[in-house]
């Protein structure tokens, strides 16, 4: 007698749904997946968009603790003003310290004689500088510009009305009659007897370089760019501007001047997005406002 073996398989019905329950298993684990990427391309951008507008603004900020007192201009068209603009520009420095009311006479042997009158640097031809040695000695050399208490955010650039004066030289001074010059202080003279406009309370002076360069950050487009200016067109960008900052979709600066008892505050309030990632910043940087 023979025996007649049975076989099963699958019936097409229930390949149908194997198919179709695997399709929609692939489908949601797709879009999960989808879902997942897409966060993480979003939180890439984010961070990106965050790394980069933050060093633009430390970028800013740390320039700012160099500027010329009194020298910011916040600025969206013609001349020096302190409304609320998408550019702004100032004088940097490459040096400062503290003056004499009058310079010292130095004769040997000591008591060193010094003349005890106190006036102002108004109408003299010389000055010396305090607290100098051979190991930091005055970063100045004839033709920078010396600013004494620039007060004007506008006379500064046109070099009117007694801010600033070029140097003629600058001497090493022996105060302590031992004959050596290199630990003593340096003597800032001019060419005649220049008259500044005022006497800082504190005998506090600045240099500007002979170069007369002007740092000068703006708008254009959705790129914040960074340029080096001059003082006869300090507003205007040339060919060697350099990116700080893409996709900008907005930037407002806004200055507030400072005063003798408060430092100047530059508001900074920029929104950058890309790709559907938007983040806006502001920020307020301190500016050195004691002239």
């Amino acid at each position: 007698m023979s025996r007649i073996r049975k076989q099963s398989a699958f019936t097409l019905i229930e390949i149908i749904v194997v198919i179709a329950i695997m399709g929609i298993i692939g489908g949601l684990a797709t879009l999960i997946i989808g879902r997942s990427l897409d966060s993480y391309a979003a939180l890439e951008r984010r961070e990106e968009l965050q790394t980069s507008i933050r060093l633009a603004v430390e970028r800013i900020s740390r320039e700012l603790r160099h500027a010329l007192p009194h020298s910011i201009c916040v600025n969206n068209g013609a001349g020096c003003i302190t409304t609320p603009g998408n550019r702004f520009y100032f004088i940097p420095i490459q040096e400062s310290g503290r003056y004499q009311d009058q310079p010292g006479v130095y004769t040997a042997p000591p008591p060193i004689q010094r003349d005890r009158i106190g006036i102002t640097p108004q109408s003299r031809d010389r000055f010396d500088v305090l607290s100098t040695n051979n190991a930091n000695r005055l970063n100045a050399a004839a033709n920078d510009h010396v600013v004494v208490y620039n007060l004007n955010n506008t006379d500064i650039y046109l070099g009117i009305n007694n801010i600033r004066h070029p140097i003629n030289s600058i001497v090493q001074k022996d105060i302590h009659n031992d004959g050596l010059v290199d630990t003593d202080i340096d003597q800032v003279r001019f060419s005649a007897a220049e008259s500044f406009a005022n006497h800082s309370p504190s005998r506090r002076f600045h240099i500007v370089g002979n170069n007369r360069q002007v740092t000068l950050f703006y708008l254009n487009g959705t790129n914040l760019m960074r340029d080096t200016t001059t003082f006869a067109a300090p507003n205007t960008a040339t060919a060697n501007s350099r990116l700080l900052l893409e996709n900008v979709q907005a930037c407002t600066f806004t200055y507030t001047p400072g005063s003798l008892s408060r430092a100047g505050l530059l508001n900074i309030d920029i929104t950058v997005a890309q790709q559907g990632e938007q983040i806006q910043v502001i920020h307020s940087a301190h500016v050195y406002n004691t002239p």
